[in-house]
């Protein structure tokens, strides 16, 4: 067996397998150990090291067959931990709906839960909205919160905005946003067909809610559809 240099295994089993293939070598019956320079003591010396180094590699092996299973047992799918957190649960659900004092849940670390939640309501204010651009049979208008800086910024509990459709042929009246029709959107910018509009509209936008709450409408935007 040639070797150079660092030759030596770096990982512990590969390098007591090394071990064990020199003393073979030197520890034959028909080798003489003084050819490499060696003793019957530097023999015995490493074949009393080997035999511990393997034992002890045995028993880290066994060790961590027995970490796995313990492992296992406990974070595994059906493991104590898993078990555990599942009874916690439970005592903290069955004390969050008993009669106790708030501070008696504190004691243990839970709080009662709101069994109103606080409602979401439209916003105040309405949208501000601009036409980006105007085509044949297509505009494209931009919206969001009055007074951010955030191009796209949506009101806090809304889904969108409403558009209302006016035909500007026809004098302004209060509350002519609410019997038009209306086109709806989620992001901006939105894109609408205007095929079948009148030649010339009043726009109103208005923010929407899931519970179908409307903030007020916005003031007109009027232009011409090509």
């Amino acid at each position: 067996m040639a070797n150079n240099g660092d030759f030596i295994p770096r990982a512990k089993g590969a390098a007591t397998d090394y071990g064990a293939v020199v003393h073979r070598v030197i520890a034959a019956d028909d080798y003489d150990p003084a050819t490499l320079g060696l003793t019957d003591a530097d023999v015995a010396e490493l074949g009393d090291l080997l035999a511990a180094n393997q034992t002890l590699l045995n028993k880290i092996g066994a060790l961590k067959l027995a970490l796995m299973g313990k492992t296992k047992e406990l974070s595994g799918p059906r493991g104590n931990h898993r078990r555990l957190v599942a009874k916690l649960r439970n005592i903290g659900n069955k004390a969050r709906f008993s009669s106790a004092a708030t501070a008696d849940l504190a004691m243990i670390g839970v709080r009662r839960k709101k069994t109103k939640p606080t409602r979401k309501t439209a916003p105040a204010e309405a949208p501000w909205i601009a036409v980006e651009s105007l085509l044949y049979h297509s505009i494209k208008l931009r919206f969001r919160e009055t007074g951010s800086a955030s191009a796209r910024a949506r009101a806090a509990n809304t889904t969108g905005v409403q558009i209302a459709v006016v035909d500007a042929a026809d004098p302004a009246a209060n509350g002519e946003a609410d019997h038009a029709p209306i086109k709806s959107a989620s992001r901006s910018p939105m894109q609408l067909d205007t095929t079948g509009w009148p030649a010339k509209v009043r726009l109103y936008a208005r923010w929407e809610t899931q519970r179908k709450e409307y903030s007020p409408w916005s003031g007109p935007q009027v232009l011409t559809v090509l």
